[in-house]
């Protein structure tokens, strides 16, 4: 596989523009394969909020390496984050499904017959419902939390832990106590966004467990390195696992990036089997 790294010229033309959808603007960014034929269009869904900040040069270098190996690739922010316009206060896991179907639904306008989703964390939650219908050709799930629920959780936890730091003379709180915030229907900020009632309570719907899909390729990646023998034992062709170096997508400094070659291949050989299937079906060559 080919690699992309820091000064090399780009791979193909980075376009940003603006994808009107339900009365907001989202922000995305087409970077174009110098390939004559685009393998695929891939799509990717980012994490949420702080994560997606954090994860930001990862994020356009995994962008760079798939259009160096042959992909088309649309990377966007969800409504109400980063340079897409809305009100966070009235976003949803619903509403942020919808903005990656309308990426999607995008990308199939795009020359390459082929869609494929690369979810990381929130991003692999939005993705799967959308895979399971059918909207897409191709499942790419990157660290998916078990449900919605226990990553808010999660994030609660690094709130109590930057509420210390930043005041450590106030009442302690746990997070039972932001829970009963969220439930009266009380703001709560988190990782500098003001979490709602609609928010939490959206959450309850969204989960992560093997696609019920007869049809379409799939694969999830853990990145916390668990053993072989941790991983589903049920299809474990569709399963593999990274201990991925810190900084880590969301652990991320503003002078160190992570390492994420290995990840970054593994995904690209798995595209790679992918689309040199379909091109058989398709009845041409990638």
């Amino acid at each position: 596989m080919k690699a992309y790294a820091p000064g090399d010229a780009l791979p193909g033309a980075e376009t940003p523009r603006y994808l009107s959808h339900e009365g907001v603007q989202l922000y995305l960014v087409h970077h174009a394969t110098a390939a004559k034929r685009a393998r695929a269009t891939v799509v990717l869904a980012g994490p949420m909020t702080l994560e997606r900040s954090h994860g930001y040069l990862s994020w356009v270098r995994l962008a760079r390496n798939l259009a160096l190996n042959g992909y088309d690739v649309l990377r966007f922010d969800y409504r109400g984050v980063g340079e897409s316009t809305g009100d966070f206060r009235e976003q949803s896991f619903e509403s942020w499904k919808a903005d990656v179907a309308a990426v999607v639904a995008h990308a199939k306008t795009l020359p390459a017959k082929r869609v494929v989703v690369l979810g990381l964390r929130l991003g692999a939650l939005l993705a799967k419902p959308l895979f399971e219908d059918g909207s897409v050709d191709g499942l790419v799930a990157w660290d998916p939390p078990q449900t919605a629920r226990a990553m808010l959780m999660d994030m609660l936890r690094r709130k109590l832990a930057a509420d210390y730091m930043e005041f450590p003379e106030a009442p302690r709180k746990v997070r039972d106590d932001y829970v009963r915030d969220l439930e009266k229907d009380l703001e709560v900020e988190v990782e500098g966004y003001p979490w709602t009632q609609r928010l939490w309570r959206s959450a309850e719907a969204f989960s992560f467990a093997e696609p019920e899909r007869i049809g379409g390729e799939w694969q999830t990646v853990f990145l916390d390195g668990r053993a072989a023998d941790k991983l589903p034992q049920a299809k474990r062709e569709h399963y593999a696992s990274l201990k991925i170096p810190r900084p880590s997508f969301w652990l991320q400094s503003t002078h160190l990036v992570a390492d994420l070659a290995e990840l970054f291949t593994l995904t690209q050989e798995r595209l790679h089997q992918w689309t040199n299937a379909w091109s058989v079906t398709d009845g041409g060559a990638s």
